[in-house]
């Protein structure tokens, strides 16, 4: 039965071997579709590394308050060691030269505080600043964007709460300095801060990145998240069940070529036949997962900080596949009606494992009670949790123990339905 197995399993190889076609088209689909997703909505992978914010302030109104804004932004106000850890670098500009770095790629957006700005802020009236981004860009420029939304909803709360001093300070400002009327406008400023002084200086909140052992555990709640990473994973598990239809749907040309009927003329089990096609398509999967996830990590800068417990996942995965592939072709026979079938189930069962997008963006009443009962989400949020989430040996192997076990089960249920079909007489 070994020397057997083997020869089918030669016969197979060298079937692949001179047509290769498929197989390559469904290896280079995710990372095609990984680098495509996440440069549309992540940027490069070099932006994905922060780093420096650099962008170009152009002041066209140039007065005490721009100025202060202004000194804000570059952190001249801060203490040095808490200057150096501010990620902005801002340069101050003309409009038109940081319009044109900014078109040459030099800058990640253009912040505009446009002239009249101080006096209509301090008159009570509506102003605006105006910012152009980086279209190459996309997350550094909101980052951007971001910071200004914070710095407009401070000056709104300060336009609200210190509308008559504002006034007054307008007035005194635009007039030669005079210390007796200045004086008191400070102290009654002064006491109107200490009064918010508990909303206007919070407590400080820090953020620590988590890092990694040196055995590649995560600490601090899990390994950092990446883009490419999560993506890949999900679009390898859904491209894999349409390579494992590559492999056992094989299966549909030998009944088509009347192989398995001369075999049975020879033996009267099935099972080495059965059991070569299941191996082939197991050691095809798992070498294609080899590939998809290594160049993913040249591809994409990657690394899976969790090799043991990915391998374990995708061996159960491959099981779950083979099986899945097998029952599909012991239910439908025939090759025109199996194919789309088997597209089919593969794009539906992807799709709804969230393999292609987050699952997130599923109903709750699917995420709560249908999502779990497949086993593609079983993979992906497991293998997604392993790498991304610190997730340790009591997430992985029950995961594993269900992917092989279900895989199993449809094996044996499809080598049923193949020994019913040839008892009751079927043509094979």
């Amino acid at each position: 039965m070994i020397s057997m197995l083997r020869a089918l399993l030669a016969k197979d190889f060298a079937r692949t071997r001179r047509n290769p076609l498929p197989w390559l088209l469904f290896l280079l689909a995710p990372l095609c579709v990984a680098g495509i997703i996440g440069f549309a909505f992540g940027g490069s992978m070099r932006e994905q590394r922060i780093g420096t914010l650099r962008f170009a302030l152009v002041d066209e109104d140039n007065t005490l308050v721009s100025r202060f804004l202004r000194s804000g932004a570059s952190g001249e106000n801060l203490g040095a060691d808490r200057r150096s850890a501010l990620p902005l670098a801002p340069v101050l500009l003309t409009r038109e030269p940081a319009l044109a770095q900014l078109h040459d790629n030099q800058l990640s957006a253009v912040v505009i505080i446009p002239a009249g700005f101080s006096d209509d802020f301090l008159a009570g009236k509506q102003v605006t600043l105006e910012l152009v981004k980086n279209p190459a860009e996309s997350i550094k420029p909101t980052i951007i964007e971001e910071g200004l939304g914070i710095l407009t909803a401070g000056l709104d709360g300060l336009g609200r709460n210190f509308a008559p001093e504002l006034t007054e300070w307008r007035q005194a400002l635009s007039q030669s300095p005079d210390l007796e009327r200045i004086g008191p406008l400070l102290t009654r400023t002064g006491v109107r801060l200490r009064e918010l002084g508990p909303m206007i200086n919070p407590p400080l909140v820090g953020y620590c990145k988590p890092t990694a052992t040196a055995d590649g555990a995560a600490t601090g709640g899990g390994s950092s998240f990446n883009l490419f990473g999560n993506l890949l994973l999900g679009l390898a598990a859904m491209f894999m069940l349409f390579l494992g239809g590559l492999g056992l749907g094989d299966l549909h040309r030998e009944i088509e070529l009347r192989t398995l009927a001369r075999y049975q003329t020879l033996h009267v089990s099935l099972v080495p036949f059965l059991a070569a096609k299941v191996v082939f398509t197991g050691l095809m999967l798992l070498l294609c997962a080899a590939i998809i996830l290594g160049s993913g990590m040249v591809a994409f800068d990657l690394r899976w900080h969790q090799p043991l417990p990915l391998s374990a996942l995708t061996l159960g995965y491959v099981v779950f596949i083979a099986g899945l592939m097998a029952l599909l072709v012991a239910w439908i026979p025939d090759q025109r009606r199996a194919d789309p079938v088997r597209s089919m189930v593969s794009l539906v069962l992807g799709m709804a494992g969230g393999c292609a997008f987050p699952p997130e963006m599923l109903p709750a009443f699917f995420r709560t009670y249908l999502m779990p009962l497949l086993p593609t989400h079983w993979y992906t949020a497991t293998t997604r949790a392993v790498e991304y989430g610190g997730a340790g040996v009591d997430l992985w192997l029950p995961a594993t123990i269900k992917l092989t076990l279900a895989g199993i089960a449809l094996l044996a249920l499809a080598a049923w339905l193949f020994r019913r079909r040839f008892a009751q007489g079927a043509r094979a």
